[in-house]
């Protein structure tokens, strides 16, 4: 029987979010291999609360947990923390310092796709398309001729460091920039603005697994939003999946191609959703992001993708956890 500790909360926007991802894991790892624990997180406070509604804390020395019946060891940890700390690298250069087994991809992969122009930077290089963006830090002048040359409107400005849509705001004149920035500013010291694409969304989930890299499908996705905001991603009304997704050929298996080629060359490990806009004007899937610990709770992605390949999401936990004793 494995000790797993099934990490949720964080210290971003993406908190609630977190807490319904790990208790959809929580309840699908099998209880014939392992013994998971949730541990919160909220700043400094790492914690365990049993069924009698005792708090214990974590030790951070060494990630154990002492409870009444004897110290608790973990043998891997499962990050399940959309945002800081469990997406930007930060939990991660922890967890290797202390040799914490834990799942999902490594410190420097998860600190480069957290930050939106950076792993657009990186995209870019490895010759998938992006869209044309800007990039700000907090003190820099907000050049508006700039922005209007380079990504017209409307556009987006989104913080660099945030998931789940947190930050991002669809600006559609100059008049809209000024607070725009400020809603970007509130989440990170850096943002982007970058060039709308009218099209349609797609997101696509890759997996490695016992080192077999697979793509599990391509979704579209279809916001009853203005676009795909934080409030379209989790409510039951605010959007629609669809898989498989039906596009073009062409389009589709550029989305793969490019899904698997950013997988293997930042080194991606577990599961991960990799999110493209495929243009109305000239059908190329432009990039858009990297979800390196993509949602999972009932109305998420990626189960409906697992379950869409005939995998059991059971089994899928099972193999996750175990890959992860490996490393």
């Amino acid at each position: 029987m494995y000790n797993v500790a099934v990490i949720a909360g964080g210290d971003s926007g993406e908190y609630e979010v977190s807490l319904k991802t790990a208790d959809n894991i929580f309840n699908q790892l099998d209880r014939d291999l392992f013994h998971p624990y949730l541990i919160l997180f909220k700043g400094a406070d790492w914690s365990y609360t049993d069924e009698q509604g005792t708090k214990y804390q974590i030790n951070k020395n060494d990630f154990t947990l002492a409870l009444p019946t004897g110290v608790v060891r973990f043998d891997v940890a499962f990050i399940a923390i959309h945002g800081t700390p469990g997406e930007n690298g930060k939990l991660q250069g922890y967890f290797e310092m202390i040799k914490q087994p834990y799942t999902g991809c490594n410190s420097f992969t998860s600190a480069l796709t957290f930050n939106k122009y950076f792993c657009n930077v990186a995209a870019d290089a490895l010759g998938i398309p992006i869209s044309a963006s800007l990039h700000f830090y907090r003190d820099d002048e907000m050049d508006v001729d700039r922005i209007e040359k380079v990504c017209g409107y409307p556009c987006f400005v989104k913080s660099c460091n945030s998931g789940s849509s947190v930050g991002v705001t669809k600006v559609h004149g100059r008049d809209e920039l000024t607070k725009a920035f400020e809603e970007a500013f509130k989440y990170d010291s850096q943002l982007m603005v970058e060039k709308f694409v009218r099209g349609r969304e797609f997101t696509c989930g890759v997996t490695s697994v016992y080192g077999d890299v697979r793509v599990l499908a391509v979704t579209e996705v279809v916001a009853t939003n203005e676009f795909y905001d934080y409030d379209a991603k989790y409510s039951a009304v605010g959007h629609k999946l669809i898989t498989p997704a039906e596009l073009p050929q062409e389009a589709e298996e550029a989305i793969r191609r490019y899904s698997t080629r950013l997988f293997h060359h930042l080194e991606c490990k577990g599961v991960v959703r990799f999110d493209f806009i495929v243009s109305e004007d000239d059908g190329v899937a432009y990039f858009l992001q990297v979800n390196t610990i993509p949602g999972q709770t009932a109305l998420s992605i990626v189960p409906g993708q697992v379950t869409y390949n005939g995998l059991d999401i059971k089994e899928f936990y099972t193999k996750m956890v175990m890959e992860s004793l490996k490393n």
